[in-house]
């Protein structure tokens, strides 16, 4: 691809980057002569003809996009079966290698990007595009700190219905917004998710939910609450934690309602407006092109300058008289007054008064940020100038305001964990046996009315049922999500253990698919079960055959009574599908209709975990094209 010239114009210099979809080069507009950038399609999702419609529909759309913060696209085409777009050439990194080479951002460089990002969406969003893959990779920092968002209408293209028929999941698993998991409509609230993943990652260096897999961390963003990120920086200021534990609010309607939104409640933040000491102002980008005056009016003539200064001059000279004469008749000089907020309130009485002030104690006020007995307000502020005499009043702190412990006792512990949270509190769980229900609540230390400090620690007794026998049968948890497995297997006193991924034909990503131990037979309580969860369809069953079987089997009559038979059904795309039965000797099980891709599938039967042999799933009719169903076959194995 480097040195060919693209429809006559575009020469393409060199590979910049890559991305899921398209590769990145660096290129010549030789009609302009300016540099650009250029997105080409992969080769892969160049065959797909969905893909293609919906890559060059949605870039189209992008071109709409105008603003200061958005990557311009300039052109978009197709040369010789490539497809690719022209768009503006930022000269900086992205913002994920800028993190990587720098570390976490100090707070208002991470506030200034967050805005013009949040700038940059409010736009896309008054035209209806929705982004939907914000993440550090699509954000582009230039060379003068201006933050520039890529790849508008990328996102959208990727939503084929062949991607969604191979289980890939939209964007970057870490950037997710718990509707885009759970596969449900996106709105501009999903793009504010991504923004505040992105502000989480910028303050502490890494994205807020981590794991092994692309699945288990779609299931953090739907199910886990973000960690803290004070937890992380302990000198991110509170409200910009607050800004955060918003932006990421796992119901889209508890999010902001827009991006202008955001920005406002960002720039309250940035000047102090919430009361609180002033986080650092938004650090200003470095000027480029002419310089003008701040106005924007060209600079001033030679001669002009000269009069502009031989004016400044004689008005400084009659400042400095009036000064002369104003000290005079102004009396006691100006002294500044002693920042003593903080300060215990008789050392800081003695410090004032020591300076001439004369000081009057306004009462006291709660206070997270100064402890009791200290001063929390000084009005007029630490440093004004004043002259003795002038009166300056203090205001004591009497500690964080307390809040009242809910009271809990016999409820569900999900519905006391909600209660105690919104009190500003943090549930400690403890399980003991009791006759009580399995999960409510039998005590709670401190009780109800008691009043504590925001962020004190309230512990809670839960019933885990009566105690159980030394023995359990393991129940069947396959089909279940693994939060319903976990509930099953308590109430038997077992436990959900480690899980593992396997491609299936039939069950949802997540679905238990597979159990060890399998169920029905006895194992001491305390044990666990590991699972094996669907990894949704196998991505090598595109363009193979889709085939169904009607499969059972005959239980020798040897078998002892209340047999475990296991079947397990795979096929050449690496798919696999697990069935459990509890049976009796002579007994014909019936497995149903199983779904299998390729020329042969293989059934293996089990009995009381001894591999009873092996045998072929032949389709019932052959010549079918690749993805249609064809009739049932019916498979069976005796003895």
């Amino acid at each position: 691809m480097v040195g060919k010239v693209l429809a006559g114009r575009y020469e393409v210099l060199n590979r910049i980057g890559q991305g899921g979809m398209a590769l990145v080069y660096r290129a010549r507009d030789l009609a302009l002569n300016r540099f650009v950038a250029i997105k080409m399609l992969k080769e892969q999702w160049a065959q797909d003809e969905d893909v293609v419609n919906r890559f060059s529909m949605e870039a189209r759309a992008a071109a709409s996009l105008d603003g200061r913060h958005i990557v311009q696209v300039y052109d978009v085409g197709m040369d010789e079966g490539s497809h690719y777009i022209v768009m503006e050439l930022v000269n900086g990194p992205n913002l994920k290698d800028y993190i990587s080479t720098h570390g976490p951002l100090d707070v208002a460089m991470a506030l200034n990007i967050a805005d013009q990002v949040a700038e940059a969406l409010g736009e896309a969003h008054e035209r209806q595009i929705i982004h939907r893959d914000i993440k550090p990779q699509n954000i582009l920092v230039a060379e003068d700190g201006t933050a520039k968002v890529t790849d508008f209408g990328i996102a959208r293209a990727m939503t084929s219905s062949t991607l969604v028929n191979t289980g890939s999941l939209l964007g970057t698993a870490q950037y997710l917004s718990p509707e885009q998991a759970r596969g449900k409509a996106v709105g501009p609230a999903t793009d504010l998710y991504g923004l505040g993943v992105v502000l989480f990652e910028m303050l502490t260096g890494s994205p807020p939910y981590q794991g092994d897999s692309a699945l288990a961390v779609a299931l953090q963003h739907m199910q886990e609450p973000p960690p803290d990120v004070r937890s992380l920086r302990p000198d991110v200021p509170e409200p910009v934690a607050r800004l955060i534990t918003r932006l990421l609010a796992k119901d889209a309607d508890d999010r902001f309602s827009s991006a202008e939104a955001f920005r406002q409640r960002l720039h309250e933040v940035q000047a102090g407006g919430s009361g609180e000491t002033p986080v650092l102002a938004p650090v200003p980008l470095r000027a480029s092109g002419r310089r003008n005056n701040r106005d924007g009016s060209p600079p001033v003539t030679s001669a002009r300058r000269r009069w502009t200064i031989a004016a400044a001059v004689a008005l400084v000279l009659l400042v400095l008289a009036g000064l002369a004469v104003e000290r005079v008749l102004a009396g006691p000089p100006l002294v500044r007054a002693a920042n003593v907020v903080g300060q215990p309130v008789r050392q800081a009485r003695l410090m004032l008064e020591r300076q001439g002030f004369r000081v009057k104690m306004a009462g006291a006020t709660s206070s997270s940020r100064v402890k009791a007995g200290r001063v929390a307000i000084e009005v007029p502020s630490g440093g004004t100038r004043l002259r003795a005499g002038d009166l300056i009043e203090l205001t004591a702190s009497s500690g964080p305001a307390k809040v009242s412990v809910p009271w809990v006792l016999y409820q569900d512990v999900q519905t006391a964990e909600n209660a105690i949270k919104q009190a500003r509190l943090v549930p400690v769980l403890s399980y003991a046996h009791n006759p009580a229900p399995v999960n409510e609540v039998i005590s709670q230390t401190p009780g109800g009315t008691a009043s504590v400090v925001p962020g004190s620690k309230v512990k809670l007794l839960v019933s885990s049922g009566p105690s159980r026998p030394r023995n359990a049968t393991v129940p069947n948890v396959t089909g279940d999500s693994t939060s319903q497995a976990a509930t099953a297997l308590s109430q038997v006193g077992l436990t959900l253990a480690s899980a593992s991924y396997q491609y299936s034909t039939q069950a949802p990503q997540g679905v238990i698919i597979d159990q060890n131990p399998g169920p029905y037979g006895q194992v001491g309580t305390g044990g666990s079960v590991a699972v094996v969860l669907s990894g949704g369809l196998s991505p090598q069953s595109s363009g193979l055959t889709l085939n169904k079987s009607d499969i059972s089997w005959a239980v020798p009559s040897s078998a002892p009574p209340n047999s475990v038979v296991k079947a397990v059904v795979t096929d050449a795309a690496g798919n696999m599908e697990v069935y459990w039965a509890e049976v009796q000797p002579n007994e014909t099980v019936p497995f149903g209709v199983v779904v299998w891709y390729g020329q042969q599938g293989q059934l293996a039967i089990y009995l009381n975990g001894q591999l009873q042999g092996h045998s072929s799933l032949v389709p019932a009719a052959s010549g079918s094209s690749p993805s249609s169903s064809s009739s049932s076959a019916s498979s069976s194995s005796g003895g």
